[in-house]
């Protein structure tokens, strides 16, 4: 799966290099399994246990100019004003860039207190005004019996802080993203789920596109692209509410 997470990461750059040349202060597209991040003459990029900061200013010659541990086990890096959100198998953290480009730890949230820290889960990130949305699903293969899948709401306005704000059960949610008034979740067992935000806090499921092994998503303006076990789907999504499958690729 990880070659397909590096093709979203490319489709990303492509769409961006095409859509956005005009605003250098823009984040580059990426699935919400993203594991590096270009913001502006920095390189973000997470391992399994650390963060790592580069300076590219000179494309050609990038410098490793810092780097920290995290924790263990991180699976996915979200950039939102000014903030480095890093998802582990067990906990948020958010790191806030300072004036050098430098990530400084503000917060950690453990995500499973009634599971422990076997329970292992996968768990990307995104993030809008202010509210966090992450998905949690169990690795079967190493969880003692022990299964979490779930949409978790996460209100950031205290990034020392972090508040829980509200669950929902799921049956194997992977990556996700915005539209303008909608979260797309990718469901491993189910497909593309739906979800109305009118109330953030709450999202409404309005639609599931039923397929299997859809992992992870990339939307720019009206289309979306998603890769699953086997193909990468362009879908329109103009009704955010019922998207138009355009094409399909096999993989």
């Amino acid at each position: 799966m990880k070659q397909h997470i590096w093709f979203l990461f490319f489709i990303g750059l492509l769409l961006n290099s095409c859509t956005r040349e005009s605003d250098q202060s823009l984040d580059v597209l990426s699935g919400s399994y993203a594991t590096m991040l270009p913001i502006g003459d920095r390189l973000y990029v997470v391992n399994k246990k650390e963060i790592t900061t580069f300076d590219i200013s000179n494309p050609a010659l990038p410098i490793s100019i810092d780097r920290k541990d995290v924790g263990d086990d991180i699976q996915s890096l979200y950039h939102y004003q000014g903030l480095l959100i890093i998802g582990s198998a067990n906990d948020m953290f958010i790191y806030q860039i300072n004036k050098q480009g430098i990530p400084e730890r503000q917060s950690s949230t453990n995500y499973n207190v009634a599971f422990g820290a076997e329970s292992c889960t996968l768990d990307p990130i995104v993030v809008r005004n202010d509210i966090a949305y992450v998905t949690l699903t169990t690795r079967l293969s190493s969880c003692f019996g022990r299964y979490v899948n779930q949409l978790n709401v996460y209100d950031i306005t205290n990034i020392l802080n972090p508040k829980r704000l509200h669950t929902i059960n799921m049956a194997a949610p992977k990556g996700l993203g915005f539209g303008n008034n909608h979260l797309f979740v990718c469901d491993y067992n189910e497909g593309l789920v739906i979800f109305n935000l009118d109330d953030p806090i709450k999202p409404e499921r309005v639609n599931t596109i039923y397929d299997f092994g859809f992992y992870d998503l990339i939307i720019d303006g009206t289309k979306m692209v998603v890769v699953s076990e086997k193909e990468l789907l362009q879908f329109d999504i103009s009704d955010e509410q019922d998207p138009v499958l355009l094409s399909k690729i096999a993989l």
